[in-house]
């Protein structure tokens, strides 16, 4: 197949996220890149924006349509990103007066397929993973041919929407290599927010899909079944070592949904890393305390071996009760005795916290913050990400649950770019369980508690020294003076977060600027 004197055949695009496209909070568009390999591999030229590192994606973008491409590829999340991802099919339109198909594709049009293939921006929804699915969408549209046969899409046919059968889970053993060259790396190699000593850091991918747990918080299981699907361990090696070694890393993230279920493949793929001589630091978001507890000191040397000095791990509450509610399959204990087996063996727990499910009283929340401040007690090294309001995912079985206690999902696509956490003031939408009172406490423990622990993170791992030590200095009394308040359930009423609601929104909720 020949494509020639054209700048893209395909274009994909990442949208900003809307929340915190900070340098070192941004990753490779990873959704892309496995969308683009096998294109890549045929000889396609794929053109991928990601607006989070592109102040001029517009323009950029409006540049790449000149030449015709077969289609543009927007993935999206639930929430903010999805207005930036309307933005993005809006120059498509009114560069190409329709001509181009727009595909969607990533968590929220895979779970919302017919809702969002009705918006006028799109005209193709692929369900699920598409690592096959979209590249038989581009062969359709370059050759004409009918999209029915295609199996786990939505697509537009007059006034009405089609969706076809449901696709199959693909073997990621068959996934392609990342093709590393179609986007600037350098872009996304950065200090790390929690590997302090690692200035080059780049998230390499995954060694795995799925997570065979029952959290009914989590649109996984709507995805991808409940199914683990483990690369071997020796490509899972290749996944990890070629990254490394091709751009001379020094710290990595991998990204998997549970990196640390089979603990004897985790102890393999530790043991090659070893013998690969990588000499990194690494860390993943896919570990569970109740698995990490029960580890053999063993298998926790060999994690630490071969680099893990920080590992992510998903607490969610300090109430049993609401941990039973979500179906965690977790007790506030296991969280408490992960953090001291982590003491023990000199790893950093970075943990998760939630707060605002249907039902969780004030009460509940404030346990909550007193296991965050217990951990830290117990282990001084331990690190927290979040405590995040709950967001009704659909596809998830505390969503049904959200809708019994009068939640009302929008009707439209656009109406989810409000999906988030910022918006607790609005009637019916996002915690409509909790009175205004109660949506503000939720929304400003969130704004705390970021200023109180993960701002400072952040600002370790700008590239820019200036903008990083000028951060430093303005965070680090603020982060003790919300610390103080926090650990004292005093929350209600900070009209000082007013300033900090008005910079998160001018930089990142609608904002252009892209700080490294």
């Amino acid at each position: 197949m020949k494509h020639i004197n054209k700048t893209a055949d395909i274009i994909l695009i990442y949208p900003r996220t809307g929340f915190s496209d900070i340098g070192p909070t941004i990753a490779p568009p990873h959704s892309l890149l496995t969308l683009a390999a096998p294109l890549h591999k045929e000889g396609y030229k794929v053109k991928i924006i990601d607006q989070r590192r592109d102040s001029h994606w517009d323009h950029h973008l409006s540049n790449e349509l000149e030449s015709n491409p077969i289609c543009v590829g927007i993935s999206s999340m639930t929430g903010s990103q999805i207005h930036f991802a309307i933005e993005a099919a809006k120059v498509v339109r009114k560069s190409t007066n329709g001509r181009i198909p727009i595909v969607w594709g990533g968590p929220h049009p895979s779970v919302m397929p017919e809702q969002t293939c009705k918006s006028e921006y799109v005209d193709i929804v692929c369900v699920g993973e598409g690592d096959i699915t979209f590249k038989e969408i581009v062969k359709a549209l370059e050759r004409r041919e009918p999209l029915a046969k295609i199996e786990g899409i939505a697509y537009k046919d007059g006034n009405r929407v089609i969706t076809t059968p449901e696709r199959s889970l693909l073997d990621i053993e068959t996934l392609l290599p990342v093709p590393w060259d179609l986007v600037n790396v350098e872009d996304y190699i950065h200090p790390d927010l929690y590997l302090k000593n690692s200035p080059r850091t780049l998230d390499v991918g995954q060694t795995s899909r799925g997570c065979p747990f029952k959290c009914a918080f989590c649109c996984s299981a709507a995805i991808r079944k409940r199914r683990w699907r483990a690369m071997s361990v020796e490509k899972a090696l290749e996944t990890i070592v070629e990254p490394v070694k091709r751009f001379k890393l020094n710290g990595i993230w991998i990204r998997d949904d549970e990196f640390y279920i089979d603990r004897e493949r985790a102890y393999r793929i530790c043991e090659g890393m070893v013998r690969a001589d990588l000499n990194v630091k690494w860390y993943t978001s896919g570990t569970r305390v109740d698995v990490f507890r029960n580890s053999s000191d063993k298998q926790i040397a060999m994690l630490k071996r071969s680099g893990a000095y920080v590992l992510k791990f998903g607490a969610e509450s300090g109430s049993d009760r609401i941990l039973k509610l979500m179906n965690k399959g977790i007790t506030v204990q296991d969280t408490i005795e992960a953090n001291l087996v982590a003491k023990k063996h000199g790893i950093i727990p970075v943990f998760a916290l939630m707060s605002g499910l249907p039902t969780e009283t004030f009460d509940e929340l404030n346990q909550t913050i007193d296991l965050a401040f217990k951990l830290k007690q117990d282990n001084p090294a331990a690190q927290f990400e979040s405590i995040v309001p709950y967001t009704a995912l659909p596809g998830t079985p505390l969503y049904d649950l959200a809708i019994e206690h009068g939640l009302r999902p929008p009707e439209s696509l656009s109406g989810w770019t409000i999906w988030n956490f910022e918006e607790y003031d609005l009637p019916g939408k996002k915690l409509p369980w909790l009175d205004y009172k109660g949506r503000k406490k939720v929304g400003n423990l969130t704004y705390m508690w970021a200023l109180a622990n993960a701002v400072q993170n952040v600002a370790d791992a700008i590239s820019t020294v200036p903008l990083r030590y000028m951060i430093k200095l303005f965070t680090i009394p603020i982060g003790h003076y919300f610390r103080f308040r926090i650990k004292r359930k005093s929350y209600t009423f900070v009209p000082e977060l007013l300033i900090f609601k008005y910079i998160h929104k001018l930089f990142f909720t609608r904002g252009r600027i892209v700080i490294k």
